[in-house]
């Protein structure tokens, strides 16, 4: 039986001697293994249908519940990713995401968009990458049925004040000076959340924001799917140098 799926390439791993085992992101099929034949040899035809964040239509052929490539037709390859390791490392963290919170045989249409938006921004050079992620993040979380409330703290009067606590049960963020349950975050951070949700923001209250904005939200995603995400970690420790 023939397959054909719109379908991002997550990660792309070395099999036999000129084959490759392939994560694919569909849409409509969720996350899926597929083998690619002879891509390793020089001049193969789909060689690039076997790179990493290709994006293209691949016709599958499903046998037993196993999948092998046939034949591919590329929409983007996102090829500015492979020439800037900051930005290839933000990648890897978008595809590392993607790759935890998705599963075979589910729809994630809003989560793959997310997922092509990124890697769109990524390519940009005026885009900050850091931020470029935090927005897929955010995405990736509601999708997940973790979402982030970053309201103006109501339930708080309103005054946000210098400090905050992120509550890592349902987050939410609440007001330092009259709320005490959570961890302490930064004015920065939650602004910075604010401004990729395309919500209100103070732009006078981002500096230093994004980094702190992607640790938060990577403890917060470990700690509800109990996943290290290495790859996060590893652009983190890059981010900002």
């Amino acid at each position: 039986m023939e397959v054909k799926t719109e379908a991002v390439v997550l990660q792309a791993i070395d099999y036999k001697d000129d084959d490759k085992l392939l994560t694919l992101f569909s849409p409509t099929l969720g996350k899926l293994t597929a083998g690619i034949r002879g891509v390793k040899k020089p001049k193969a035809k789909l060689a690039f249908a076997a790179q990493p964040f290709c994006f293209a239509e691949y016709v599958l052929a499903e046998k037993g519940g196993r999948y092998t490539v046939i034949s591919a037709y590329l929409h983007e390859s996102f090829f500015e990713l492979r020439t800037d390791i900051d930005r290839y490392f933000a990648a890897c963290a978008a595809a590392e995401i993607a790759r935890e919170l998705s599963l075979e045989n589910e729809r994630y249409e809003s989560l793959f968009v997310a997922f092509i938006e990124a890697l769109k921004a990524l390519c940009l050079a005026g885009e900050d990458e850091g931020e470029a992620l935090v927005s897929f993040l955010l995405v990736a979380l509601r999708e997940s049925g973790y979402p982030l409330d970053l309201g103006y703290l109501e339930e708080c009067g309103g005054d946000i004040g210098e400090k905050l606590w992120f509550d890592f049960s349902d987050g939410r963020f609440a007001s330092f000076e009259r709320c005490n349950q959570g961890e302490r975050a930064s004015l920065s951070t939650y602004h910075v959340l604010r401004k990729c949700a395309g919500l209100i923001y103070d732009e006078n209250a981002l500096v230093g924001g994004t980094k702190r904005a992607l640790r938060l939200l990577k403890a917060y995603l470990s700690e509800k799917t109990e996943t290290r995400f290495d790859s996060l970690g590893e652009f983190l420790r890059m981010y900002g140098e």
